[in-house]
């Protein structure tokens, strides 16, 4: 049959909608007349309306009385979808009638990336899924002139990302090692260091500020998700927690130290040439756990020295030094 309407269910947090924008660019190459209407958290509306394929989108909020879910289905279903690809494992690929939906996911397997998890529910849809696969983080104009008017400031400089926040404070390095480990990027290798997040990471971020001997670009809660993406594209190195520019990153396919505490690094690692992780040898890792008995100053990410990671981002900037060429 031809698929000329297709849903895809995103999920909710930033990082993990990035992860299945492949999925995203999969069903578009497969089905280039078909138009596809998304669902999806808040913080993908950016990403996805400016997709040439998406029709829709609908954002998916976490509180719905039941009601309100079942006028939604009752809305999908007079949308009539050939297809349905469903990241979430809920009900709606059965309940609103498409011919064709998703498999769920292959789980199980420690070592495989959620990229790839998500991209296997297109198992049976398309000829190979896991070929010559592509994140998908529009910018636009304005973006694009906003991070090039920024990057003529430091012309033939070294230019390194810090992303220091992340939602969960287990899987946040110290930010006065962050500090001291931008101090040395910049005395040591005469990088210029662009300190990034959103509006949640600013406390974090003043903190490593505050702790600096020299200057670093504060951009947190100046850039969307686009425009860090283009930045990110321009710089030569990103350094960040397992949060979502981790994910921002490996899009615009920038080498990443990447510091991981209790998630694991095989699901959610960096996927960009030349990235390194950075953990410890603890026993107990990687437990995914939102709570830690050994607390934040003895958690496993607590343990990564400045040096472990000031010696990773050496070896992923090729050892290079002072000017770019």
């Amino acid at each position: 049959m031809k698929i000329r309407k297709i849903l895809f269910i995103s999920l909710r947090n930033l990082g993990d909608i990035i992860l299945t924008t492949p999925v995203l660019e999969k069903l578009h190459e497969e089905f280039p007349e078909a138009e596809i209407d998304v669902i999806a958290g808040r913080p993908g509306k950016d990403i996805f309306t400016a997709h040439p394929a998406v029709g829709r989108f609908e954002p998916d909020e976490r509180r719905k009385s039941m009601w309100t879910r079942l006028k939604q289905v009752a809305d999908l279903r007079r949308r009539r979808y050939d297809l349905v690809v469903d990241m979430k494992n809920s009900l709606i690929p059965y309940l609103v009638g498409a011919p064709r939906h998703s498999r769920l996911a292959i789980c199980g397997r420690a070592n495989k990336h959620k990229k790839d998890e998500h991209l296997s529910r297109l198992r049976g849809l398309v000829p190979n899924p896991f070929s010559d696969v592509k994140f998908f983080i529009p910018a636009g104009d304005a973006e694009k002139k906003y991070i090039e008017d920024i990057m003529n400031q430091t012309s033939g400089k070294i230019n390194v990302v810090i992303s220091p926040g992340s939602k969960s404070h287990m899987k946040r390095w110290g930010a006065g090692k962050y500090a001291l480990l931008a101090d040395r990027l910049i005395s040591e290798l005469g990088c210029t260091v662009f300190i990034t997040g959103n509006d949640d990471d600013k406390e974090v971020a003043r903190c490593v500020i505050a702790g600096m001997k020299h200057h670093a670009e504060d951009l947190t809660g100046k850039t969307s998700v686009a425009a860090l993406a283009e930045l990110m594209r321009h710089a030569q190195l990103v350094i960040t927690n397992d949060s979502a520019p981790l994910h921002v990153a490996s899009a615009a396919g920038t080498p990443t130290v990447a510091l991981f505490g209790p998630s694991d690094e095989r699901k959610y690692g960096p996927l960009s040439e030349r990235s390194k992780v950075i953990t410890t040898s603890v026993p107990c890792r990687p437990c995914e756990n939102a709570r830690c008995g050994r607390a934040l100053e003895k958690g496993c990410i607590a343990r990564i020295t400045v040096e472990d990671v000031f010696r990773a981002a050496v070896e992923s900037l090729g050892g290079c030094g002072g000017q770019r060429a």
